[in-house]
């Protein structure tokens, strides 16, 4: 046991005077001595803090020393300028910052925030404008967001967080802006949880390990062994420092006052209740009903789809009289691809939904689908072949003879059309499938353009492509 502790114990590096006289280089994570609960030196000198933690994990799972330099936090920035093999244990990226820092990866979430004296929350109607001060740390990422944002705005700088949070409380600044963790962590080491409050949350930002510009194999190096810390490791070292609980202060009556309320909300809370699940009980009907409308529509163009158009097909079939059969005309317009190349999807887009507005139009008993691409179908009971011809020629010739304008182009299209009727595909109706009659009409559909295109091809292998006023 005595060798497994000796062996824990010597991937962390203090400035151990046995790691020092290794030959090999030392990883040297600088941060700040007072940037509670991230990074600080206890009373015996000792670092702490989340960040310390975390680089002590690195050390502990990539089996390599680390040596902790904290300083004010200026100095820092100024130790990593010095380049060497160091890495900044945690920082906001900047613009600044980047001219001489290689950021690795984000350790944790950060936010910044406003804070202002407890007492004046009432009377200040807006902190950041000019002519306020505002107190900060001196070259932090808090001080170069002020500059950046609110330029008019009178910084007070401190070199760390511990000076900052001193004058604060003592009266010298009425309102500061600092890592909202560390604000909360100062403000109950100091017993004043309720002195300042925060007034907003500026930016949510997540920090990251820093090494010095240019180094890309410390770079590698730094990124590869972050990777190798276990998430649940990360979550222990977060949940372990980062306060979550909110401290206030209660009046004395507040606590029968809500006991009050609660009695009085016990009395109507069952119709409130009666009242909620009624409410989402209609409103989960609706929003059934969409979602079916949904799934059974194309939405681009709002006719059926393929799924819609089987639903159809299955209602239709038991409708049906004796005398009357199920009639199919498959749609593709010829050379689409040239339309989309020639002036672009988007009008190729608008083209399609003209011609469903216009099949809409056209389908006085049936519905109109959209298959897929520029592929339509129109699926309607008919008393025989020839009233479906009759339809299908009058839409070849309607699409042939319209001019789609769009954008000061004129676009011309035409269309192959397979058309066909139940009786050409089974004796008996009950028998017939919706994936049979489409694959039928799609055979001939392919058979009119083979032959040329724009014209209604049917299961007689006879080819209609006259205009109407000579049928």
């Amino acid at each position: 046991m005595l060798l497994l502790a000796c062996t824990y114990m010597s991937t962390f590096a203090w400035a151990d005077d046995a790691y020092l006289s290794e030959e090999k280089d030392i990883l040297v994570a600088t941060h700040s001595s007072v940037w509670k609960p991230y990074s600080y030196l206890s009373d015996n000198g000792q670092p702490k803090g989340l960040l310390v933690d975390f680089w002590q994990a690195y050390a502990q799972y990539n089996h390599e020393p680390v040596q902790f330099v904290l300083l004010d936090w200026a100095d820092t920035l100024a130790y990593m300028k010095e380049g060497g093999n160091r890495v900044h244990a945690g920082l906001l990226k900047s613009a600044e910052r980047e001219t001489y820092l290689d950021f690795v990866a984000p350790i944790f979430n950060i936010d910044g925030s406003l804070y202002i004296r407890n007492d004046a929350r009432g009377t200040k109607t807006d902190t950041l404008v000019g002519g306020k001060t505002v107190g900060v740390v001196a070259g932090s990422y808090e001080s170069n967001y002020l500059s950046k944002h609110y330029p008019d705005v009178a910084q007070q700088t401190y070199a760390n967080n511990e000076r900052l949070f001193d004058a604060a409380f003592s009266g010298e600044v009425d309102a500061l802006v600092a890592d909202s963790q560390v604000a909360n962590f100062y403000m109950l080491t100091f017993d004043k949880p309720l002195t300042f409050v925060a007034e907003q949350i500026l930016y949510t930002r997540p920090i990251y390990a820093a090494v010095p510009k240019g180094n890309q194999a410390l770079l590698d190096q730094v990124r590869d062994g972050m990777n190798n810390i276990p998430a649940e490791e990360l979550l222990r070292i977060k949940q372990k420092w980062v306060n979550t609980e909110r401290v206030e202060a209660y009046p004395a009556w507040l606590i029968p006052s809500i006991v009050l309320v609660m009695l009085l909300g016990a009395v109507t809370y069952i119709f409130i209740l009666k009242r909620m699940v009624y409410k989402r009980t209609v409103s989960l009907r609706r929003a059934n009903a969409r979602l079916r409308e949904f799934a059974n529509t194309d939405p681009l163009t709002q006719l059926l789809n393929r799924r819609g158009l089987e639903t159809y097909f299955t209602r239709l079939k038991p409708k049906l009289s004796r005398q009357q059969e199920v009639g199919l005309i498959l749609i593709d317009l010829d050379h689409f691809k040239q339309v989309n190349d020639t002036y672009g999807h988007m009008q190729g887009d608008k083209v399609l939904v003209h011609l469903a507005s216009y099949l809409k139009r056209c389908v006085k008993k049936g519905a109109a689908a959209r298959l897929g691409g520029e592929e339509f179908c129109i699926l309607c009971p008919t008393q025989d072949l020839d009233a479906l011809i009759e339809i299908a020629n009058h839409i070849r010739c309607d699409i042939a003879e319209t001019v789609f304008e769009f954008g000061g182009a004129d676009i011309r299209v035409t269309v192959s059309i397979g058309a066909i009727v139940s009786s050409d595909v089974v004796e008996e109706m009950k028998q017939l499938e919706l994936d049979a009659l489409i694959h039928a009409a799609d055979l001939l559909m392919y058979r009119a353009k083979d032959r040329g295109r724009n014209q209604v091809m049917l299961a007689s292998s006879q080819s209609v492509n006259t205009p109407i006023a000579e049928i």
